[in-house]
C-alpha cells in the first residue's frame, strides 16, 4: 500500500468511477445524506448530473477542464501507477462500508481489476460494488455468513478462489460438501428458499468467494 494522507468517514461512503452508473439506486441513497467521493472519471460523470462529490480522489488523467476548474479544492492527486484508482480511493480513506457506483460493466476489464480489490481488501473493508442489475460482494473470511433476504430471491456465488463449504441453509440448491473452484465448478442462479440463509465454509479451505444478489436490497447494508 501507498503512504498517502487518510481521509476518515463515519458513515458509509459512497464511491462514484467512471463507468455505468446506476443513478436511481444511488441518488436514493445520496437522499439518506451518505458521504460521496469520486473516483478519477467518475467526478465527470457527477458533474454531468448536477452532483458535487466531497471529493475525488485518484491520478487525475480521466478528469475533463470542467470538473477541474470546478471542483480544484477537492481534488487529492495520487499519481503512483502501481494500482488502479478504484484501490487509491480505498487506501486512501476509512469508512464503515464502501458502496460503489460505476465500476462494473462498460470495460471488463476494469471490471475485472474491481473484482481484484475486492479480495484484496477483504480482510480490512467491506466494499460493496453495485451495478444496473446487481450489487456483489466478497465476505470477509469468517466461519459462517448469514443474510436475510427474500423468499425467491436469486443468489449467487462464485468463487474467486478455491472455496469449500460445509453446509447451508435456506438455498434451493444446498451447498452442502460442494467444493468450488474457477473452471470447475461454480454457484451462479442459486435461490433463496428460505428468509434465513446461513453458509458455513469449511475451515480448511477458505478461500475468497463472492455473493451477487439484485441491487433492490443494497439498502440493507446501511439500515
Amino acid at each position: 500500500m501507498i503512504k498517502t494522507k487518510t481521509v476518515k468517514y463515519t458513515q458509509p461512503l459512497l464511491l462514484v468511477g467512471g463507468g455505468d452508473v446506476n443513478w436511481p439506486v444511488l441518488l436514493s441513497l445520496l437522499d439518506k445524506g451518505l458521504p460521496l467521493v469520486a473516483v478519477d472519471g467518475g467526478a465527470n460523470n457527477l458533474v454531468d448530473h448536477g452532483i458535487t462529490p466531497d471529493l475525488i480522489i485518484g491520478d487525475l488523467d480521466s478528469i475533463n477542464i470542467k470538473t477541474q476548474r470546478e471542483h480544484r479544492s477537492r481534488l487529492m492527486e495520487i499519481s503512483e501507477q502501481l494500482s488502479t484508482d478504484f484501490e487509491k480511493s480505498l487506501y486512501a480513506t476509512e469508512a464503515p462500508l464502501y458502496l460503489a457506483f460505476g465500476f462494473l460493466g462498460r470495460r471488463f476489464d476494469h471490471s475485472l481489476a474491481a473484482l481484484h480489490s475486492l479480495v484484496k481488501y477483504r480482510a480490512q473493508k467491506r466494499i460493496v460494488l453495485v451495478d444496473q442489475e446487481d450489487m456483489v460482494w466478497v465476505p470477509p473470511v469468517a466461519d459462517v455468513f448469514e443474510i436475510r433476504l427474500p423468499h425467491g430471491t436469486r443468489f449467487s456465488i462464485y468463487p474467486m478462489e478455491p472455496v469449500t463449504f460445509e453446509t447451508s441453509q435456506g438455498l434451493e440448491y444446498p451447498l452442502d460438501g460442494l467444493s468450488l473452484k474457477q473452471g470447475v465448478a461454480i454457484g451462479t442462479s442459486n435461490r433463496v428458499n428460505g428468509e434465513d440463509v446461513r453458509i458455513r465454509v469449511a475451515t480448511t479451505d477458505v478461500g475468497a468467494w463472492a455473493v451477487i444478489v439484485p441491487n433492490d436490497f443494497v439498502e440493507l447494508f446501511v439500515s
